[in-house]
């Protein structure tokens, strides 16, 4: 019998979109019976993502065939139906005793929204949920799904944390064994067009960002409560994937995140088709079926790599002028690409540091100088803004690791009772009016060279003490009475 193909859907979306993805799967050879397509809510403000990953394994449970606990299946998902069935693989536990694990052999994203979306926080808004908002008369109208969008936020908890059980975590979810799935991931490289042009944001296919799809990731440690002696014991990094599967987006060209599965483009399925049998008793290798997707993808890389603007967009004129200025260049001067940086502040004690600031610096004529060219879209995590995610363009050239950068950071308490307390290149309080520690970000250490890679979410957390005041005497906070 051949594996059942499960299909999932994304947020505010139905079932029957996947008919004309269906379809070309069909002509290309997989059984229409194998064929199994997921429907679930989204548009009810009081359900997480969880819960809907809870939901498929009822829904699992009470099926014919996937209802064994040992019968194998492959996935293929959309958007929001990653973070749906990663949770589902999650929820399980560590990959050592986690069966549902290895019932998954194969798992393709389509436009998955691995690390969230920019679109997320504007559904949570009045106008949100009268454009995506339920329509039907009943309890849940207008409902936008409130929770849901709230772990597709950019740099939401959710993501962070569900990162560092399958992603970063010391035992991976996806390595080269028989035990784990293999997966892929592909996204369109166009915005939309028409009227939901509206929503277009630079860097993305509409929805999801092309940095934030892959789940090739890797996080650092900048722990500045540590003496400075040097960067290899405060900066840490995790290595690139050792006995882990490399995950890499795929391009696709002339599609955007709606028409990646309205309209697939044959080469695609062809792709996807051949993946479903990898690992297969004399079928292609994982290695092999990468090289030729990675082939398919330098089609449509080059319009990635256009500088945002005029170009992004589409748009002309005065707007090209505009974005000409800010950048300082050419909007079309071709970049190596888009990554994402989540960052996390946080004290010794794990309590989120909400108010905080980070720069990058880039030595010009023999000055430290904010590096402009990487200038691009800050968003703090609504709940808990200790958590911010990064949108940067990299100029060409930057991963060569041959550029002389810093970090400067700087935090506040918001009471000048306490303070943070980094350990730069000397020991300081951090405040509203202080100087900000700086970090040298030359060295990764350890051999891991640049912190630039295109098409990639690296994230960092950033560790500080957080003291009473004055650092070096009796603080004001607490005292004891005279006798």
């Amino acid at each position: 019998m051949a594996r059942p193909l499960v299909l999932i859907h994304g947020y505010s979306a139905e079932g029957k979109d996947f008919e004309k993805l269906k379809q070309a799967l069909v002509e290309r050879g997989i059984d229409s019976k194998d064929i199994d397509i997921c429907n679930y809510v989204s548009l009810n403000n009081e359900i997480t993502i969880k819960d809907i990953a809870e939901g498929l394994d009822r829904a699992f449970r009470a099926h014919g065939v996937l209802g064994s606990p040992t019968q194998e299946f492959d996935a293929i998902v959309h958007s929001t139906g990653m973070l749906v069935l990663r949770a589902w693989l999650a929820n399980a536990g560590r990959p050592a005793g986690n069966a549902r694990l290895r019932r998954l052999k194969h798992l393709v994203g389509l436009a998955p929204a691995t690390w969230g979306s920019p679109q997320a926080h504007k559904g949570r808004t009045w106008l949100g949920a009268m454009v995506k908002g339920e329509k039907q008369l009943g309890p849940d109208f207008m409902n936008a799904g409130d929770r849901v969008l709230e772990g597709l936020e950019l740099g939401s908890q959710f993501t962070w944390d569900l990162a560092h059980l399958d992603l970063l975590g010391p035992e991976p979810f996806y390595d080269k064994g028989p035990n784990t799935p293999y997966v892929a991931v592909f996204i369109g490289n166009s915005p939309y067009e028409g009227l939901a042009s509206v929503a277009n944001d630079p860097g993305t296919d509409g929805t999801v960002r092309w940095s934030g799809c892959a789940l090739n990731t890797r996080k650092i440690t900048m722990d500045l409560t540590r003496v400075p002696v040097d960067n290899g014991s405060r900066l840490t990094i995790s290595h690139w994937a050792a006995n882990r599967l490399e995950i890499p987006m795929i391009a696709v060209d002339g599609r955007n995140h709606g028409t990646l599965i309205s309209s697939p483009e044959p080469g695609m399925v062809d792709l996807v088709a051949d993946f479903l049998k990898v690992g297969d008793p004399g079928a292609e290798s994982v290695e092999a079926w990468l090289e030729r997707a990675r082939e398919y993808s330098q089609v449509a890389l080059p319009k990635m790599k256009v500088n945002p603007g005029a170009a992004a967009a589409g748009l002309q004129g005065d707007v090209k002028k505009f974005f000409g200025h800010i950048l300082g260049h050419s909007p079309e001067v071709e970049m190596e690409g888009w990554q994402q940086f989540v960052v996390h502040a946080r004290d010794e004690r794990g309590d989120s540091i909400s108010d905080y600031m980070i720069e990058v610096l880039t030595e010009q004529d023999g000055e430290w100088v904010r590096f402009e060219d990487m200038n691009t879209e800050v968003h703090p995590y609504g709940p808990d803004s200790s958590y911010r995610c990064f949108h940067v363009r990299l100029p060409a050239g930057i991963s060569r690791g041959d550029v002389k950068m810093k970090a400067r950071i700087n935090a506040s308490t918001g009471t000048e009772l306490m303070a943070y307390q980094g350990h730069g290149s000397e020991d300081q309080e951090l405040g509203a009016t202080t100087k900000p520690v700086e970090i040298d970000l030359e060295d990764m250490g350890n051999g891991n060279g640049s912190l630039f890679h295109p098409f990639t979410t690296t994230l960092i957390e950033i560790v500080l003490n957080r003291e009473p005041l004055p650092l070096d005497k009796v603080s004001r906070i607490m005292t004891f009475l005279e006798s």
